[in-house]
């Protein structure tokens, strides 16, 4: 049996009051360092640990722009440390696994009704563990841009194609270590995670972003488009157009009326 909770919260009622549990499972936004949290549930609550969040977005509050760079940043980060408290690895022994938040963006987190079609950029609360794009203490964190792989147009069944983002290909590269295989050692570890290369992942799903664009602007299209206008009498001597002009009348027109609505 599992808990899941708001990070470190209440980890003293917890122990107290749930001792049966067999797992931890906090969601965690801490920035690239998750602290203390493997150390203080080993010493404190005794039980393994399985982040059931974390992550970061990919989109920067500072530049209004998307920044999958930074989004890899934090996620190899998070998941260097997860690796390095892994059970009979080293460091706390305590972590079994975690889930990285999250897989696809969630065009519906922000206003829940509204926008659901689109990626949207506010950003709705602030955290300066992720400080590449916050100054002083202003919203930076963007709820709907945190999948590691990015929505594309949708087909006819209304589901998503989706990219990968940095991210995506960073921890693919990452998780091809593995922490139980005979031999590995916090040193093997080292340098596997040293061999991540943020740069070439930014290069390859940029090449994915480059055809989701690409596939945007293919499937535009228009239909069932009408424009209407209408003209209207709202009074006057003359209702109908006479068949001879009133030469008393010498600005122009010299002539009244409309001998019915026109519509177009």
């Amino acid at each position: 049996m599992a808990i899941c909770n708001g990070d470190l919260q209440f980890l003293d009622i917890i122990k107290e009051q749930c001792s049966d549990i067999g797992i931890w499972g906090p969601n965690v936004y801490r920035g690239a360092s998750f602290g203390d949290a493997f150390k203080r549930v080993k010493d404190e609550l005794n039980k393994p640990i399985m982040f059931i969040e974390f992550g970061a977005d990919a989109f920067n509050a500072l530049s209004n722009s998307e920044d999958q760079k930074s989004q890899a940043y934090y996620d190899v980060a998070n998941w260097k440390e997860i690796y390095e408290s892994a059970a009979v690895l080293g460091e706390a022994g305590n972590s079994i696994g975690e889930f990285t938040f999250q897989f696809s963006d969630g065009w519906w987190k922000y206003s829940q009704t509204k926008n659901l079609d689109i990626d949207d950029t506010n950003a709705s609360w602030s955290n300066g563990g992720y400080s590449l794009d916050q100054k002083g203490t202003e919203n930076n964190r963007n709820e709907e841009w945190f999948g590691i792989c990015a929505k594309g147009a949708t087909n006819s069944r209304g589901l998503h194609d989706l990219y990968p983002r940095a991210s995506y290909y960073a921890l693919k590269e990452a998780h091809n270590f593995n922490a139980y295989a005979l031999g590995t050692t916090l040193e093997s570890f080292a340098n596997a995670f040293s061999n991540s290369n943020l740069v070439d992942a930014v290069l390859r799903a940029r090449g994915d972003k480059a055809a989701l664009g690409f596939i945007f602007s293919e499937k535009t299209s228009l239909s069932n488009v009408k424009a209407e206008f209408t003209t209207y009498n709202t009074g006057g001597s003359s209702i109908t157009t006479p068949k001879t002009a009133n030469p008393e009348k010498v600005v122009y027109p010299n002539k009244l009326g409309f001998d019915h609505m026109q519509s177009y």
